[in-house]
């Protein structure tokens, strides 16, 4: 996390967050595994209508190939249990590889340095969390709009500059456990919409919610908006209004007015408020209040260039421009870098060795039914060689049978992790669901026919060398 110190006690927390992990490719791997099962059926239709696709071309034309794409299809049909557990080996993989992919791909974005359009974030030096003082996010706005030169100041002006604040509540102040707590993100309600990173695909109908939401946070500083599936652990809903209990906050009471829902998907679990009203409730303490010099706990501007980023980073760094606590500047990408590491430690581990494993494994067991099926066609393939065709036809025949059959698998699974998984919950810091990128639908079938080549060339081999002479003297 942000500041943290060098030498750290072992925390245990990462090897259970590899088991939650572990768990949870476990649970991905059933669901898989059972919806592939349900779309069985539908794989054989696809497969049937393309048969009848390939009889109808061979008819009109009398190609040999057609004639050679009939006999695949046959020897598919012959056996529907292998070919069944051979789709379903496929199936899995690519689901899981694409859950998997999507995740890493989300968790680059998210930590790569853009030229334009730079993020970064202020935190407090050695303090884990970051808490600092308000007057800290006054000198660096003055700092960032007055001390910069105009070519190197936000576009937006005090637009790209805004402060967080923590606030966990809860709405029982004896029983305080997880379904009554409430997570909130105290900012300025009119940087939400151009600071907070939304998804490019938001409609036009999450988008209007949101843009009421911030009206209303603006009229009245006890509004919030909250998650859909934190109203539904609260047992709430937008209209109602909600009392909480500070936490973090000690003897500081909310009273709040839900007035909005936050699109699925998105901040998962938190809600965000004004943080006028915190300050208010912060003022309204002693001056002795423990919480009143350490309300702000990040702090985030979006500068023009990489250059304007470290001539402001060397004058936050002047310990001159700001009284102790000390504070340090890093990129956005850095620190969510340094944020999530241990958990992109866990997904690297996943690609590098779980995955590999996984197609090793797929590649056994499409090597092994191939290799069963060879060793049953035997004599079809001796007769089909008595009948002129050549070896590569016998190679290309059983090539083709598992080229389809993976094709197919990998080409479904890949299209419903890319419909079904789209927004697949799972929360890793203010990450609320991961989208499977469109380029999945390409990769999916790519992987599963790269998978079925490397399991099958060995089988098709054996089938192209097969001898006629040794197999019909053990027929005789």
């Amino acid at each position: 996390m942000y500041g943290m110190p060098q030498e750290v006690a072992p925390d245990p927390s990462i090897l259970l967050m590899s088991g939650y992990f572990f768990v949870g490719l476990g649970f991905l791997i059933a669901g898989a595994f059972f919806l592939g099962l349900i779309t069985l059926p539908i794989f054989f239709f696809v497969l049937f209508l393309v048969e009848q696709v390939a009889r109808l071309v061979s008819e009109s034309t009398g190609g040999f190939t057609s004639k050679l794409v009939l006999i695949m299809f046959r020897g598919l049909r012959r056996s529907p249990l292998r070919t069944s557990l051979t789709y379903l080996a496929l199936f899995v993989l690519t689901m899981v590889l694409a859950f998997i992919y999507s995740v890493l791909v989300f968790m680059d974005n998210v930590t790569k340095e853009k030229e334009a359009n730079f993020k970064a974030i202020v935190t407090h030096r050695t303090m884990v969390p970051s808490q600092m003082p308000p007057g800290h996010y006054d000198r660096f706005k003055h700092l960032v709009l007055e001390g910069l030169p105009p070519e190197m100041r936000p576009v937006n002006g005090d637009k790209d500059i805004m402060s967080w604040a923590f606030v966990l509540g809860t709405t029982d102040k004896v029983n305080k456990k997880p379904d009554n707590a409430m997570f909130l993100l105290s900012t300025e309600p009119g940087k939400i919409n151009t600071m907070m990173d939304w998804p490019d695909d938001l409609t036009a109908d999450e988008k209007g919610m949101i843009d009421a939401a911030v009206a209303a946070m603006e009229m009245n500083k006890q509004a919030i908006v909250v998650s859909e599936s934190r109203l539904k652990k609260l047992n709430v809903r937008v209209g109602q209004k909600i009392k909480l209990y500070g936490l973090n906050y000690p003897d500081l009471d909310f009273e709040f007015d839900i007035v909005g829902m936050l699109p699925a998907g998105k901040y998962e679990g938190l809600a965000f408020m004004n943080k006028a009203y915190l300050d208010q409730l912060i003022k309204a303490k002693p001056l002795d209040y423990s919480m009143r010099d350490k309300s702000v706990n990040l702090i985030w501007v979006r500068l023009p260039t990489k250059a304007a980023f470290e001539r402001l980073n060397a004058m936050v760094e002047d310990p001159k421009n700001f009284p102790p606590p000390q504070i340090k500047m890093e990129t956005a990408s850095s620190g969510i870098g340094a944020w999530i590491e241990p958990i992109k430690d866990i997904l690297y581990g996943l690609k590098w060795v779980m995955s590999p494993a996984m197609v090793a494994i797929m590649c056994l067991v499409i090597a092994n039914a191939i290799s069963i099926g060879v060793r049953e066609r035997r004599t079809e393939m001796a007769v089909l060689k008595v009948l002129g065709f050549q070896p590569r036809h016998v190679l290309l025949l059983v090539l083709g049978e598992a080229l389809l059959v993976c094709f197919l698998g990998g080409g479904m699974a890949a299209f419903l992790a890319w419909k079904l998984l789209g927004g697949f919950k799972f929360q890793i810091m203010f990450f609320g669901a991961f989208f499977v990128p469109m380029k999945a639908l390409f990769y999916g079938p790519a992987l599963g026919m790269a998978v079925s080549f490397a399991g099958c060339i060995g089988p098709a081999l054996s089938a192209k060398n097969v001898k006629v002479a040794e197999v019909f003297a053990k027929v005789a």
